[in-house]
């Protein structure tokens, strides 16, 4: 992958922002959970049944395994499963979600940084980082790989607790 100075600037601030609040949303959900009867496992457990945590901690990875020179997680195959769940992430709070979700305080802030920032910073990256013709149409298929994983998790956690992340 051939990063340019301008997408290294994009992958830091993504890295800083969507880190920051990724944490701070785990930190406060966790208490917020716990007042509401789950245990920490519980807690722990309903944070994790959220498809923006899961794509948010997907970028950390993609963007921390960038910065120390590797090229697992951010190889173009995972680059352009990170894009296109980010973007998922995006449409479909602000589309079916934003709506009837009125977050305050420290929880608005961390919302919209996981929902529009980190996905217009992982476009940019993404646009400005020089993948195009790295992959082909034969593995279109692999991208499916992480929202099918989030997929069994949401039923088989909903078969466990009879919850569901989202009402749609």
């Amino acid at each position: 992958m051939h990063l340019t100075q301008t997408s290294k600037f994009f992958a830091l601030l993504g890295l800083i922002l969507g880190s920051i609040a990724t944490a701070i949303s785990f930190y406060t959900n966790i208490p917020e959970q716990m007042e509401l009867g789950r245990s920490l496992f519980g807690s722990m457990f309903h944070f994790f049944s959220f498809y923006t945590n899961w794509t948010n901690i997907l970028l950390i990875l993609i963007y921390i395994d960038l910065f120390r020179g590797f090229s697992g997680m951010s190889s173009a195959l995972n680059g352009v499963t990170g894009l296109s769940s980010i973007i998922m992430v995006m449409i479909v709070y602000h589309f079916l979600l934003s709506a009837t979700h009125h977050p305050v305080g420290i929880d608005k802030i961390t919302n919209v940084i996981m929902h529009y920032v980190t996905p217009v910073l992982f476009t940019l990256f993404w646009i400005t980082s020089r993948h195009i013709g790295t992959l082909k149409w034969r593995d279109l298929y692999k991208f499916t790989f992480f929202p099918m994983a989030f997929l069994v998790f949401t039923y088989v956690k909903a078969a466990i607790t009879s919850e569901y992340p989202y009402d749609f």
